[in-house]
């Protein structure tokens, strides 16, 4: 929410305050600055220190983007790092401070035989009432300098320099010329090995496409370091296993065999975002599901019917006066939730399904960077089926030998999908906690177009 004091709209605002309303599926109520702080910090197991002089200052905004940030590492992976830390005596800390310099909005980390520091710097506007604070980017930086001091630790720092000095063949630290670019993601990756893999940490994490798309889809050196690194986190982190496909986004991949012929239909009738280009063997996330489901939906309904159909309000910036500060609010229509749907890296998209319905009946409000399991995939087509006028309760009932453990009221959901093809099962397994790859959900997808 930007916040403004020019006044001069004042009159123009008055007139059009509190003229918006809009409707939701389910109203969400936001937990205060006090809860979302003790959550992070109970399911990190950091310590939130709020180092500011004036108590003017709205931590809020920094507490959101430090959630954002550590939402973007493996689940379970920070915590492990601080327990570890805890054993041996070194808390973890994220300090929020205020500056009054603009040049000092970064993020900072220093590591010491007593604590692992993490700086949020948040300058308060003279002019204005919001403030300004270091990035997301800057921030997961920097966590990717506190998740390699971990790896140095448990793993070896010796070794793991060792190892990627072989992959380098002969490609110095501290050169930069022709070849390098497929070794190194950038210059200040190839300045020393610390750099390194903090930044290969930090674009596996943020910036899968750049890696995977560094060569044209060709695979690299560098791609083979992401592969490596991935396997050393597997062998350092309990919650990584091969199984998770870590950081399979950022390398590039072929779909197989039996996902080809579909794929390129999908891709002639453009129902994949070009973004998603290169990734077929990784699993799909909640949120990358959500945006294929709605493009599909919308290419077979139309733009116009699909809005009526999904009843979806276009968000606009509109005026509301605070009677206490006297201040005019520029609100965007979602600023106001503090909910899953904020942290998304595509905030549009997953406030449409929210909107939707999609993320917001019985057993959908999840985090949107998990993967999406069978069953959870059911459920959603199942619940489209329905709201586009398909009869759900025309199925038949399909032997699975592994869906004993599946809620009565939720085996519908596989039968109907099973019934109707969009989903199979293998052999007599349904395998409904499976996570799905992004081919997987591909050809699930068309099924889905070809039937609505």
């Amino acid at each position: 929410m930007i916040m403004l004091k020019r006044m001069l709209f004042f009159i123009l605002c008055f007139f059009m305050f509190n003229s918006q309303a809009y409707g939701f599926a389910k109203i969400m109520e936001s937990p205060n600055d006090y809860e979302i702080k003790n959550n992070i910090e109970e399911k990190y197991g950091i310590n939130i220190i709020i180092n500011v002089e004036d108590e003017e200052l709205d931590s809020t905004e920094c507490i959101f983007v430090l959630e954002q940030s550590l939402r973007r590492f493996p689940e379970g992976v920070i915590k492990e790092i601080t327990d570890f830390y805890n054993k041996n005596g070194i808390s973890t800390n994220v300090i929020i401070n205020e500056t009054e310099i603009i040049m000092d909005l970064f993020s900072e980390y220093s590591l010491t035989n007593e604590s692992a520091n993490i700086y949020i710097n948040a300058l308060q506007s003279s002019l204005y009432s919001d403030v300004c604070i270091a990035s997301e980017e800057s921030l997961v930086h920097e966590l990717g300098h506190f998740v390699s001091d971990y790896l140095y630790k448990v793993y070896g720092y010796e070794k793991l320099k060792a190892d990627f000095e072989n992959f380098n063949k002969g490609y110095e630290y501290g050169l930069w010329g022709e070849g390098y670019s497929d070794v190194f993601i950038n210059k200040h990756s190839a300045m020393n090995f610390i750099d390194e893999v903090a930044d290969l940490i930090w674009y596996a994490e943020v910036h899968p496409e750049i890696l995977r798309n560094i060569s044209e889809g060709e695979t690299e050196i560098i791609h083979e370091k992401v592969r490596f690194l991935a396997d050393v986190f597997n062998k350092c982190f309990i919650s990584i296993t091969e199984d998770s496909r870590l950081w399979m986004e950022a390398v590039p991949q072929k779909p197989d065999d039996w996902a080809v012929e579909s794929i390129c239909a999908m891709k002639n009738e453009s129902l994949i975002p070009e973004k998603f280009e290169g990734m077929y063997d990784a699993y799909i996330t909640r949120e990358n599901f959500y945006s294929v489901v709605l493009n599909i939906i919308e290419k077979k309904l139309g733009e116009e019917a699909f809005n009526k159909s999904s009843n979806i309000v276009l968000q606009e910036e509109h005026f509301i006066l605070d009677p206490v500060r006297g201040e005019i609010l520029v609100d965007d229509g979602m600023s106001h939730m503090f909910t899953d749907v904020l942290l998304c890296s595509n905030k549009v998209i997953m406030y449409e399904v929210y909107q939707m319905g999609l993320i917001n009946h019985d057993g959908m409000i999840l985090p949107p960077e998990g993967h999406m399991t069978r069953l959870e995939i059911a459920k959603l087509f199942t619940y489209i089926a329905n709201e586009l006028g398909m009869d759900i309760s025309d199925y038949s009932v399909v032997y699975y030998n592994d869906i004993s453990n599946v809620k009565d009221s939720e085996k519908p959901f596989i039968y109907f999908v099973s019934s109707t093809g969009i989903m199979r099962g293998y052999c007599n397994s349904f395998k409904p906690y499976d996570y799905c790859t992004y081919q997987e959900a591909y050809i699930m997808l068309m099924r889905l177009y070809n039937i609505l």
